[in-house]
């Protein structure tokens, strides 16, 4: 099973359509997705609470280093492999729990966003169960640790995710960004260019770019010179600003 080495978060806005944010439909869709995955989540985190004792089993190893054998929590994959064996209906297990059918209760969550929410609920509840036994120990009255929650938001395996672009006109940059992180870009309907092309396009986007720019920065230039003179000027398009004095 293979190991999350980077965590990528990307903000959404949820605000107002017109003030930036995403759209009543994008919403919609986020918001369920949201309820899905904390709905799973607290789903294995009541699972690993009920079943403490697995959750801090220690297994022996041998210390090459130290030539004897030691032990030490049992690993999270090995733990993820035992809550799937009694949570989740397969051809070679199809009777699970019966208190803990994860089957049944969300049937249609895809396979690795249901072991990256089992890695989260494993951090969570031993980071729990850690913190409990350190306050009972130090015999505190106050201060008990509270009950490890169900919203987060879960690292994500290598491939979870792929993008399907309606043009060919993707920044190098980015397609290097979404190959560290395991994502597959498909290009729709896109046209095939050699790389003299692609160079000569993207010179001349440059060049339109920063032409826009310094065309809107001259409209500028006579009404900051006013500013510091406080005289009433005529700008490029012929019309007039009536600057005030600051005499």
């Amino acid at each position: 099973m293979g190991q999350a080495t980077r965590t990528t978060k990307l903000p959404l806005d949820l605000g107002k359509r017109r003030q930036g944010g995403a759209n009543t439909a994008k919403r919609a869709y986020l918001e369920a997705t949201v309820w899905v995955l904390d709905a799973a989540r607290a789903f294995y985190v009541a699972f690993f609470l009920a079943h403490p004792e697995k959750v801090t089993e220690r297994v022996p190893y041998f210390s090459g280093p130290h030539q004897e054998m030691r032990t030490r929590l049992i690993a999270a994959d090995k733990l993820l492999t035992w809550a799937e064996y009694h949570t989740v209906e397969t051809s070679e297990h199809p009777h699970p729990l019966p208190d803990w059918n994860f089957s049944q209760a969300l049937p249609d969550l895809p396979f690795v966003y249901r072991r990256a929410i089992i890695k989260d609920a494993i951090g969570k509840v031993r980071s729990y169960l850690s913190n409990l036994s350190n306050w009972r120990a130090s015999g505190q009255k106050k201060g008990k640790p509270g009950l490890p929650g169900s919203s987060n938001h879960p690292t994500l395996y290598e491939g979870t995710f792929s993008l399907s672009l309606e043009a060919s006109d993707v920044e190098p940059r980015f397609e290097q960004f979404c190959e560290r992180h395991g994502t597959e870009i498909t290009v729709m309907n896109g046209e095939t260019f050699s790389p003299e092309e692609e160079l000569v396009l993207d010179l001349i986007a440059i060049v339109t770019v920063f032409s826009a720019r310094l065309h809107g920065l001259r409209s500028y230039k006579n009404l900051i010179r006013a500013a510091a003179l406080g005289k009433e000027v005529t700008d490029d398009q012929g019309t007039q600003d009536q600057t005030p004095s600051h005499a």
